[in-house]
């Protein structure tokens, strides 16, 4: 084969290469294209005068819409005690056995992002000290992944979402993360409206 052919085979290769990479990138933008437009229907949905549970649940359910998951829960904040309480799962998680269950101020992954006020994502539970094993054991349930991110209204946390184990078995990335960040501080606002009119409701302004 002469110099010229070798090249010639060589920059065809490279120039394929490139294509695969820029046809990926396409493809990865159209989806968080599809995503934003999907944000902004699940932020037209969060109607301040819902019952509160009816709420929280239409929250959890965007959330797992928005990244395209199935398994999530959503869980808030005790404020007397600082423990996270589980009031809301979908998907393959133990519902009956976890709804009302705790994790204590701090602990496990949600119980950092409430503490941090700060998103994250952990793609191997196993090797991130945060992980509160516990759950799973009581569960029969195997998370291998998380991303998570804090529900922030009038300043204050209000709880958090987790979702789990990315349904194709990808890890979760930082779009999914900035996703979830977005639609939790909507969720926010709207959750201290609702959270303020039940206190006014209930002191009888």
């Amino acid at each position: 084969m002469s110099d010229y052919n070798r090249y010639m085979k060589q920059e065809l290769a490279r120039l394929q290469e490139e294509n695969k990479a820029l046809h990926e990138e396409v493809l990865g933008l159209r989806q968080y294209i599809e995503s934003l437009h999907t944000l902004v229907k699940a932020v037209d949905e969060l109607d301040p005068k819902s019952e509160l549970m009816a709420l929280l649940d239409r929250i959890l359910y965007n959330a797992l819409l928005v990244i395209n998951d199935a398994d999530g829960s959503l869980l808030v904040l005790d404020e007397e005690t600082g423990d996270l309480v589980f009031v809301l799962t979908h998907g393959a998680i133990g519902k009956d056995v976890l709804l009302k269950q705790r994790i204590p101020a701090g602990k496990g992954v949600a119980g950092w992002v409430a503490q941090n006020r700060q998103p994250t994502i952990v793609n191997n539970t196993a090797a991130d000290d945060r992980f509160f094993a516990a759950l799973d054991q009581a569960l029969s349930y195997e998370t291998h992944s998380i991303v998570a991110a804090p529900i922030i209204g009038g300043g204050k946390v209000l709880g958090v979402i987790e979702l789990l184990n990315k349904h194709n078995g990808m890890p979760f990335n930082e779009a999914d993360q900035t996703l979830l960040v977005l639609l939790c501080r909507f969720a926010g606002e709207v959750l201290d409206v609702v959270l303020a009119q039940e206190e006014s409701d209930a002191s009888g302004g």
